[in-house]
């Protein structure tokens, strides 16, 4: 990762004790930090190794970009953070097969609402792994980025724990 200022990923014996600004997972899957550097220029994030056919909104906003064709989505929370949630960019090729967005551009969205709806079986027959890059776009406001799990549950799990810089 980049960015030394962050913690790794680790698994937290109490991830429910962790303080911050809690984002639930968009995803069920394995997690691991970033590892495309060109998104790790645009923010700090995670990669989802996808196990379940839906992806949701992990937070009350608005789509801000949507591009089908490789599962691409720009949200906007109402506190003005922004998130990108996608499939690697070489899916692209693929033109969204197995892809069914749900959402448009302008669409208020609410947390588990559905974004994409996956079918894993199309994908994987030109993506293996299946991964989703979850990206917070803007980290600067945040001190640390706690991911607490190895492993996630949309809808159960939380994928990040933002803990704002201390006030000066």
């Amino acid at each position: 990762m980049s960015h030394t200022r962050f913690n790794p990923i680790t698994r937290a014996s109490s991830p429910e004790k962790i303080k911050g600004i809690k984002i639930p997972t968009p995803a069920s899957g394995k997690v691991e930090l970033l590892s495309d550097p060109i998104l790790s220029a645009l923010g700090e994030g995670v990669e989802i190794s996808v196990s379940s056919h839906q992806v949701v909104s992990p937070i009350n906003g608005l789509v801000l970009d949507t591009q089908p064709s490789h599962g691409k989505i720009i949200l906007q929370a109402k506190n003005k953070l922004k998130f990108l949630l996608q499939l690697p960019t070489c899916y692209i090729e693929q033109l969204g097969i197995g892809i069914g967005c749900q959402v448009k551009v302008g669409d208020r969205i609410n947390i588990g609402d559905t974004l994409l709806n996956l079918d894993l079986y199309k994908i994987q027959q030109h993506l293996k792994p299946i991964i989703l890059q979850f990206v917070l776009l803007d980290s600067s406001p945040f001190g640390r980025i706690q991911v607490p799990h190895k492993s996630v549950e949309v809808n159960q799990d939380i994928i990040f724990s933002l803990v704002p810089l201390p006030k000066k």
